[in-house]
């Protein structure tokens, strides 16, 4: 159970903070970078920073690495590279955790599309770790904490506490001066989103590739349970097509501008209702991912930058321009 904070909302108090580094960038694993960013200019401290995760998904599958990623500096560089060559749009958020950005997240679901819908609960809180579980230290697990499980994996378990919450929720304040901040991470495709992103594409390749995935179902590529993979030729040559499917004719996940403006508002009001300001804005956009509709984002990143400035002030930076 959350603790509620009785102070006043930040639309109460006089003493406005220092304008607010909100930073945009095209994929959620970004998010990495900007933390590692925000600590090498001394906006988070050294402690683990708490996440307001405002987003369609949870995005906390385990990270899948060909290499360890203990011990990794919390660098610009350093982030930058494992982000590129590691970490997936959906696994960042438990990347996070392990090397030490984070250690708490608060996830804000939209709302339910379809109308009369059941509407979602706020579950109770879970408390979970990440740990590795081989010599070289890169197989990861995580599990929730239980008396039980305090012998599995190695000793770089690093612990998180996942809140479900909503728009009445507000952010619990953390007493003295070395108290961890909170930072708040938007997705886009919190305001509208495609169930599945339209991503399909083809890739040449020889005849004698075409021909074992054309010829055996048992395919590792065929038996993929994310993508559709299917072996073509033509004239042209011989190519692999992934999820080169048909339209879809409707997607209950993607809003119309109405819908998208009153859920802005909500999360407005939301934001107005905290005790204590950000210390970093994260805006991620999906569009290349195609979770978040690509006609629409513009509209959606510009809505969601005039209310940020109409809550807090604010300093509207671009991640490619800072890393």
């Amino acid at each position: 159970m959350l603790t509620m904070v009785h102070q006043p909302p930040l639309s109460q108090q006089t003493d406005r903070p220092n304008p607010i580094p909100v930073i945009g960038f095209e994929e959620h694993n970004e998010a990495l970078i900007a933390l590692a960013w925000a600590r090498e200019n001394a906006l988070l401290g050294k402690l683990p920073a708490r996440l307001l995760h405002v987003d369609q998904h949870q995005d906390l599958v385990v990270p899948q690495l060909s290499r360890t990623i203990a011990d990794t500096p919390l660098t610009v560089a350093a982030i930058k590279n494992l982000v590129e060559t590691e970490i997936s749009i959906a696994s960042f958020v438990w990347a996070g955790v392990y090397l030490g950005l984070l250690d708490e997240m608060f996830w804000l679901a939209p709302k339910p599309a379809i109308a009369g819908a059941r509407p979602r609960s706020v579950l109770p809180s879970k408390y979970l770790w990440i740990a590795t579980t081989d010599t070289q230290r890169r197989e990861m697990i995580t599990m929730v904490q239980r008396p039980e499980a305090r012998g599995v994996g190695n000793d770089d378990r690093k612990s998180m506490a996942l809140h479900f919450v909503d728009t009445e929720t507000q952010i619990p304040e953390q007493p003295g001066p070395e108290a961890a901040p909170w930072v708040l991470g938007i997705d886009l495709d919190y305001f509208s989103c495609n169930s599945m992103p339209d991503n399909g594409f083809r890739i040449s390749v020889t005849q004698e590739t075409y021909e074992q995935v054309s010829t055996n179902r048992h395919h590792p590529l065929r038996l993929s349970p994310s993508h559709r993979i299917e072996a073509r030729h033509d004239e042209q040559g011989y190519w692999l097509e992934y999820d080169m499917l048909p339209p879809r004719s409707a997607d209950p996940l993607v809003r119309s501008t109405t819908e998208i403006e009153a859920e802005v508002d909500r999360l407005a009001a939301m934001l107005s209702r905290q005790a204590q300001a950000p210390a970093l804005i994260l805006i991620a956009r999906s569009q290349i991912s195609g979770f978040t509709p690509r006609h629409q984002c513009e509209f959606i990143e510009a809505r969601v930058k005039d209310m940020l400035a109409s809550v807090y002030p604010c300093t509207i930076l671009e991640g490619s321009d800072l890393w």
